[in-house]
């Protein structure tokens, strides 16, 4: 089967080499990561990085201070290469920085519906153990001291457990810390 890949690998030229027309060796380094079937990936970087730049920035020489990336980091590397031409090719002055910004936007509106939102939950929330404090259903004083401190007990913990929760300082972790 391997003999039968490499056959068709050298009848079928990569992306890079039917584009830039020349002949596909068994050695070429852009052959595993941009297929024939997709063209479009090799057009947006050399475009952007130009094909001769790729090839250097993914050989490995053999002096260890000119190794760029290793052998299993090529994909990655050619994958980050794609989205980045992509990007440049959509947003010529500011690239894939444009979308990272647009997300980080997002993301400080999102936090501060949720602040918002959570307000709105607390003032509901003393409003609802006010309405409870008042009610005429309890008829002994002692225990609606008991009841009314067990509420303010519980509005404090509410109030503790999401102030400070999602603080710009929280970003980015799994569990918010209290």
């Amino acid at each position: 089967m391997a003999m039968e890949s490499a056959a068709a690998r050298a009848k079928i030229p990569c992306a890079a080499c039917r584009i830039l027309r020349r002949r596909c060796l068994k050695d070429c380094i852009l052959s595993p990561h941009l297929p024939p079937t997709e063209p479009e990936k090799f057009v947006a970087v050399h475009w952007v990085f130009g094909a001769n730049n790729v090839c250097k920035m993914l050989q490995v020489k053999s002096d260890l201070k000119s190794m760029r990336f290793p052998l299993l980091d090529r994909g990655d590397a050619v994958t980050s290469m794609v989205y980045e031409a992509k990007a440049r090719l959509a947003d010529p002055v500011y690239g894939c920085v444009a979308f990272v910004a647009s997300l980080q936007r997002q993301v400080s509106h999102l936090q501060s519906e949720l602040n918002a939102a959570l307000a709105e939950a607390m003032v509901l929330r003393a409003q609802l153990l006010e309405a409870l404090s008042t009610s005429p259903i309890h008829s002994q004083p002692q225990d609606d001291a008991r009841i009314s401190k067990e509420r303010d007990l519980e509005a404090q913990s509410c109030f503790w457990e999401w102030s400070g929760t999602w603080g710009e300082e929280n970003l980015g972790t799994e569990d918010p810390v209290p």
